[in-house]
């Protein structure tokens, strides 16, 4: 990907992501769908955060979270379901889903899982897949829509998309390890195209993305989310954004509702959670890692955040059901 600050961004958030499934519908058809642990664990650990995805290879199909969020998809459009949530495909309004699970059929050798489904109709054709992220809950995934999709108006691009998701599907289904390399660059890739699609296409984009709407503003979170462990004075992200102290921080402060050095202690510290639930990296490691030299100086910033030590949260972590 180009060095901008939206894929700068994306990198950070260490995305992987798997293709599961090969399916053909023909008209009438409606199923209900969601991304589920099975469907994951095939290609990677179960994630901490599930963005599922549907590239329309052929004809069009109907994506609905409820009676207001209907919207059409045509071949060459990617669905995006950001929280993972349930969803109803389907060839029209108003026809009663099956569920989707139970209509999977196993995969073939060197192949994928398919479901071939429909009254005989119009076709349509669709390859389901899923980007995840291992670092947690992130600002940038929270405020996307439930639903979003995206047109791939160039024909080679779309052609090209299309390919290597088919040789991704291919090679993870056939446990390559080079595969992982393949997925976590074509998951940044259609998760970077498709917030520049949201970004260019919204009204008015609040919170995170109205930061990344701002080139001065954006600039700044790249950096931040780029390197966590470097220092950040309020000095530097200025001159990273080209404005005296007192201009920038009212500005950082207005867009994100959140004053800087309040947004790199909360993502700081977001991590610093992450690292402590998901990793048995020792304590140090953890504290140089998120902005800290000293240990002692990270636990006083985390017990400040969240009440109670870094040891003790990871210990009631550790504890905690699945």
């Amino acid at each position: 990907m180009p060095n901008d600050p939206l894929s700068d961004i994306v990198r950070s958030l260490d995305l992987t992501g798997g293709v599961f499934l090969d399916a053909e519908f023909s008209a009438p058809w409606a199923i209900a769908s969601k991304v589920s642990e099975e469907d994951c664990q095939p290609f990677l650990p179960v994630p901490k955060q599930v963005i599922a995805y549907h590239v329309v290879t052929e004809g069009r199909m109907m994506v609905a979270l409820d009676d207001r969020t209907e919207q059409m998809a045509r071949c060459g459009d990617v669905v995006f379901l950001p929280s993972n949530a349930w969803h109803v495909l389907s060839s029209d309004r108003g026809l009663s889903p099956a569920l989707g699970d139970d209509l999977v059929l196993p995969a073939a050798e060197d192949g994928l899982a398919s479901i071939r489904f429909g009254g005989g109709g119009a076709r349509t054709r669709i390859l389901c897949g899923f980007i995840a992220s291992s670092s947690g809950p992130s600002p940038l995934l929270e405020t996307l829509p439930e639903t979003l999709v995206i047109r791939i108006e160039d024909v080679a691009t779309r052609r090209w998309l299309e390919a290597s998701i088919a040789m991704a599907a291919r090679e993870l289904t056939a446990g390559r390890v080079s595969s992982n390399t393949v997925m976590a660059q074509l998951s940044e890739l259609l998760l970077v195209e498709a917030l520049r699609a949201y970004l260019e296409t919204a009204d008015r984009p609040s919170g995170w993305l109205a930061g990344m709407a701002d080139p001065q503003i954006a600039d700044v979170l790249a950096r931040v989310h780029r390197n966590l462990a470097n220092p950040h004075g309020i000095e530097a992200l200025a001159r990273e954004a080209g404005m005296s102290r007192s201009t920038f921080v009212d500005r950082f402060t207005e867009i994100m509702g959140v004053a800087p050095g309040g947004y790199v202690l909360t993502q700081r510290m977001q991590t610093a959670r992450s690292l402590l639930r998901d990793t048995p990296l020792p304590m140090a490691e953890i504290a140089n890692r998120v902005g800290y030299d000293a240990p002692e100086a990270f636990s006083r910033a985390f017990k400040r955040c969240f009440g109670m030590a870094p040891a003790e949260w990871r210990a009631d972590a550790s504890e905690a059901p699945e």
